[in-house]
């Protein structure tokens, strides 16, 4: 009976110390697990050379960095790189050069720089490399803005996204700038695309008869069928969403209905709800007037409102695909038009000095649509500060992390051929919008 005992007692405190082996064991799997390697280049920076960045932005897809910094070491071969252990990535950029003073740019333009979409999973270090004597030297950045650490998601692709996590981290005290690339899906509240019918129930844009017949002062027809702007642009929104979400993107409107209202900068508003939702793009749907009664107007077409300073890339293909695809062409006007069917259109001295409100930070190169500028945050010179007293502030008039914005006018309601096209080709609209999209994006 004692040997039976011992032998009981003898396996309990084998089990105890095996219990005790893999409580240990599991504690260190969890901390080697939680706890942020550095990669062993990081050893090699020079960090007594830094980079300083005065600018920095998401717009879009695309990240802009601006800086500059003294060549102490007299390196050759400069490079602006993304590293990790096993790879470079060498990021374009454009450089001037003065003794030893360097000043760059990611891009001049606000809708390209580093493409966030092409980077894959892993964790980067952004660096200035650079060659002394067959050496590699790499200089730290060094964040010289007001701005800290960025988040972003890529658009979905194939049902997954990477949420990428751009942080100011630091390595034995220097300060360093991470890109940490993993696989996740999308939050609730975080969606690929906003479409912004433009007006509401409340404001309901241009009206127009159908026959090309007057609007009455009580805003009817005397004959024909009666059009509402608010109504037009709500139904080509949501035909655009529905074709983009058969490409599997996450859509979101910033209206649903013909009864709905919203704030142009509350929560969910006109202005706002890209930005709310981390949406990448921003398209904001409306529908033009000449003014000139009579439905035969020489005035039709599409007009494509831009930002400041803009790549025409995606712009030049939207209007190549809406025109193909719903049959119609670019607008005759001349006005504000940088090429055919593409327009900038900014205030003119006479309107920055008929302001009646206090004065905003507004010159001839502040673009006037806010659909467009106050989306735009920093990139697109945003400035509604909360000054004004019939506005809500614009929560993101002061933003790097902002969506690319659009402002589309697909045709003239009060030019007859126009607005039997908009009515009768609405898919096709659409479609042009989609394939524009998806070919820039590939």
């Amino acid at each position: 009976m004692k040997k039976k005992k011992k032998k009981i007692r003898k396996y309990i405190r084998l089990f105890i110390v095996f219990v005790v082996v893999l409580i240990i064991v599991f504690a260190v799997f969890v901390t080697l697990k939680n706890t942020v390697l550095k990669p062993s280049f990081l050893k090699n920076v020079s960090y007594d050379n830094y980079v300083s960045i005065n600018y920095y932005d998401i717009y879009g897809t695309h990240l802009n960095f601006k800086g500059e910094f003294e060549n102490k070491d007299n390196l050759s071969n400069l490079k602006l790189i993304l590293k990790d252990n096993d790879k470079e990535i060498t990021i374009p950029w454009e450089i001037k050069e003065n003794n030893n003073k360097i000043e760059f740019t990611t891009n001049d333009y606000i809708n390209e720089g580093i493409n966030l979409e092409s980077l894959t999973k892993g964790t980067y270090y952004l660096l200035v490399k650079g060659q002394a004597e067959d050496e590699d030297i790499y200089y730290p950045l060094e964040n010289n803005t007001e701005y800290n650490n960025l988040e972003y998601y890529t658009l979905t692709k194939n049902g997954k996204n990477n949420k990428i996590d751009i942080t100011w981290d630091n390595y034995e005290g220097n300060e360093i700038l991470k890109f940490q690339i993993k696989n996740t899906s999308l939050p609730n509240d975080v969606y690929d695309i906003t479409i912004d019918p433009g007006h509401d129930a409340n404001d309901t844009g241009k009206l127009a008869c159908s026959n090309g017949s007057p609007v009455t002062n009580s805003g009817l027809c005397k004959t024909g069928t009666l059009y509402k702007e608010s109504d037009v642009n709500l139904a080509l929104a949501k035909e655009i969403k529905n074709q983009l979400e058969n490409q599997e993107y996450k859509v979101k409107l910033t209206r649903e209905n013909e009864k709905d209202t919203l704030p142009t900068y509350g929560h969910m508003g006109s202005a706002t709800t890209a930005n709310d939702t981390k949406s990448k793009f921003n398209l904001a749907i409306h529908h033009n007037s000449s003014g000139i009664s009579g439905g035969s107007s020489y005035l039709k077409g599409l007009e494509l409102y831009i930002a400041n300073d803009s790549s025409l890339d995606l712009a030049k293909l939207f209007v190549k695909n809406i025109t193909e695809y719903a049959n119609t062409q670019t607008s005759p006007k001349t006005q504000d038009k940088i090429k055919d069917g593409i327009y900038q259109r900014f205030f003119t001295e006479k309107e920055i000095n008929e302001e009646e409100n206090p004065p905003a930070n507004k010159s001839t190169n502040t673009i006037y649509y806010y659909a467009i500028r106050e989306v735009g945050g920093i990139a697109t010179h945003a400035y509604n500060d909360g000054r004004y007293d019939n506005l809500d502030k614009n929560p993101y008039y002061n933003s790097n992390n902002t969506a690319e914005s659009y402002l589309f006018e697909m045709g003239y309601l009060d030019n007859v051929q126009d607005l039997r096209n908009i009515q009768s080709n609405k898919e096709e609209y659409a479609k042009g919008v989609v394939t524009a999209l998806q070919e820039y994006l590939k």
